[in-house]
C-alpha cells in the first residue's frame, strides 16, 4: 500500500514537473504551415514542429548511451562526434557518456551532420530543411521580416561574436523569436537537411551564425556550410518533427471517430492489450511509418491461422511469442507466454489508440510488459492529453546473447512506470514511441493503487 504522501509527491511531479530546459523529452515548438518568399519565389511550408532550443550535451549523451555508443564515438562505422577535440563538452566515464561538469546545457557541438541526422532518426524526427528553418526563423505566420530570429538588433536574441566572450552559452539565455523559439540566430550553428546527400564531400548548409560569428552571418538570409564530416566547436543542430492528425488537428479527440476492437472498449483497471488497438485506420486509430504489417502475413506467413494473419492487412506490425529457442530465451526476465500477440517493429513518432473504460476514480500505477533491444522510450496521452511525457524504457539486449536478431525477444515487465490520476469514464489511451529502442509492447497494465 502507498503512503498518500507519496502518492501526492508522485502526482506534483506528473502533472506540475520540474521546469527543466534540457529534460527529456524534446521539447517542441508548433510551427503552422503558410508561405513565405524563398529564392526570390513564394513558396509553401507544410506544418511542423521544431525543438524550442538546440540540442544539448545532456539530450547527446543520453542519446549516445541509448545506443551504446563506445569512447571513439562511432556507431555502424560511422563518426558521430569529435572524441579527439578539447572543445568537445562531452566526456566518457565508467563506460558512458556525459556532459562536462557545467556544461549539461549548452548547445551540443563538435557534432558532424552524420551525427546530427542520427540523433534526429533516433528520437523520431529529422534535420530542418533549409526552407523550414528559415520558416521558423522568421516566426513562420507571425513574421514581421526581422532580420534576425526574433529581432533586429541582434544582442536581444542572440550570442556572437560581440557579446559572446569567445564562447557558447547555455540554450534558452536570450530572447525567443515570436514562436517561442531560442537561438536561431547566434550561439551555435545549426545544420539543415540535405535530401540529396550522396557522399562525405557534398555540401551541408548551417545556418544561424554563431558565438564565433558576426553579425551578417548570423542573419536568417546568410547561407554557410560545410562536408557532412565537418566539426566544429560553434556547429550544433536541432530537429523537426512531420506533423500528424494526432498534433495537427487541434479536435481531433473532439471529434475522434476510432472504435474499439470488437465493439469493447479495455478496461482499467486491467491490463490492455496492445494488439487490441482501435479500428479506423490511419492517422485514427493509429500512425505507422510505412503501410506493410512487419509480422502478421510477412515474418509471419499467411497460412489461414489466425496468429499468423491477425489484423493483416493493418499497417501496425503485429506477431506473437513463439517457443523454439525464440520467445522462450534463456535472457529472458520475465517468462512470456507463448502465442501471446504483441506489438512490435515501433519506432520514434509512431503512436496507437486504445478505447478504454476507467470503471473507478483514482490513483493508477502503470505497467508494462515489453523487449527492448536498445534503451528506449514511451508517453501516454489521455484523450489528447499527455499525461506521462517520457518514461525510459530500458533495454533487454543481453550480452551473451550470439544471434543479434534475439535480441529483440528478450522479454520483461516494468510494473511500476509511473502513478497517476484517472477519472471514471471512457477515454481515449493514446501509446506513443519517443525513443527508439526496438520495442515491442504486449500489454499495458493498469492497477489501483489501494
Amino acid at each position: 500500500m502507498m503512503h498518500k504522501k507519496s502518492i501526492t509527491f508522485l502526482i506534483s511531479i506528473l502533472f506540475f514537473g520540474i521546469t527543466k530546459i534540457n529534460a527529456l523529452p524534446i521539447q517542441k515548438v508548433w510551427v503552422k504551415g503558410g508561405t513565405m518568399l524563398y529564392n526570390k519565389k513564394q513558396i509553401s511550408v507544410n506544418s511542423f514542429e521544431i525543438s524550442k532550443y538546440e540540442i544539448t550535451n545532456e539530450q547527446y549523451s543520453f542519446f549516445l548511451n541509448g545506443i551504446e555508443v563506445g569512447a571513439n564515438g562511432v556507431f555502424k562505422e560511422m563518426q558521430l562526434i569529435n572524441v579527439g577535440s578539447i572543445d568537445l563538452q562531452l566526456e566518457f566515464i565508467n563506460g558512458k557518456w556525459e556532459p562536462k561538469l557545467g556544461f549539461e546545457n549548452y548547445p551540443m557541438v563538435m557534432v558532424n551532420y552524420y551525427g546530427a541526422s542520427q540523433f534526429c532518426k533516433w528520437i523520431g524526427g529529422i534535420l530542418p530543411s533549409e526552407s523550414e528553418w528559415i520558416y521558423a526563423a522568421k516566426g513562420g505566420i507571425k513574421n514581421k521580416d526581422f532580420v534576425y530570429a526574433g529581432a533586429n538588433d541582434l544582442d536581444k536574441v542572440g550570442w556572437y561574436k560581440v557579446n559572446s566572450n569567445k564562447h557558447s552559452h547555455p540554450v534558452g539565455e536570450k530572447k525567443p523569436n515570436a514562436l517561442g523559439i531560442y537561438d536561431m540566430s547566434g550561439n551555435a550553428w545549426e545544420w539543415c537537411r540535405n535530401d540529396s546527400l550522396k557522399s562525405a564531400s557534398d555540401f551541408c548548409i548551417h545556418m544561424g551564425g554563431s558565438w564565433f560569428a558576426g553579425e551578417q552571418p548570423s542573419s536568417i538570409a546568410a547561407h554557410y556550410g560545410n562536408t557532412p564530416m565537418h566539426f566544429s566547436n560553434s556547429v550544433g543542430f536541432r530537429v523537426v518533427f512531420t506533423a500528424t492528425s494526432l498534433i495537427s488537428d487541434q479536435n481531433f479527440f473532439k471529434n475522434y471517430t476510432g472504435k474499439p476492437w470488437n465493439n469493447k472498449p479495455q478496461q482499467i483497471p486491467g491490463k490492455v492489450q496492445c494488439e487490441s488497438y482501435d479500428l479506423g485506420g490511419e492517422g485514427i486509430a493509429f500512425h505507422d511509418s510505412d503501410t506493410i504489417n512487419s509480422g502478421s502475413g510477412n515474418l509471419n506467413p499467411a497460412d489461414g491461422t489466425f496468429l499468423n494473419e491477425f489484423r493483416i492487412h493493418e499497417a501496425v506490425d503485429i506477431s506473437y511469442t513463439k517457443s523454439g529457442a525464440i520467445d522462450n530465451s534463456p535472457y529472458n526476465l520475465v517468462e512470456p507466454t507463448m502465442g501471446e500477440l504483441y506489438a512490435g517493429w515501433l519506432i520514434p513518432g509512431e503512436w496507437i489508440n486504445y478505447t478504454i473504460n476507467v470503471n473507478k476514480t483514482g490513483f493508477y500505477t502503470v505497467g508494462l510488459m515489453y523487449t527492448a533491444s536498445g534503451v528506449g522510450g514511451i508517453s501516454l496521452m489521455l484523450d489528447g492529453k499527455e499525461f506521462v511525457a517520457e518514461i525510459i524504457i530500458p533495454s533487454t539486449k543481453h550480452d551473451k546473447e550470439k544471434i543479434d536478431w534475439r535480441q529483440w525477444h528478450h522479454w520483461n515487465r516494468l510494473d511500476s512506470l509511473a502513478t497517476f490520476k484517472l477519472k471514471k469514464g471512457k477515454h481515449v489511451l493514446t501509446l506513443k514511441t519517443i525513443y527508439n529502442g526496438n520495442m515491442n509492447y504486449d500489454y499495458l497494465n493498469f492497477k489501483l493503487v489501494e
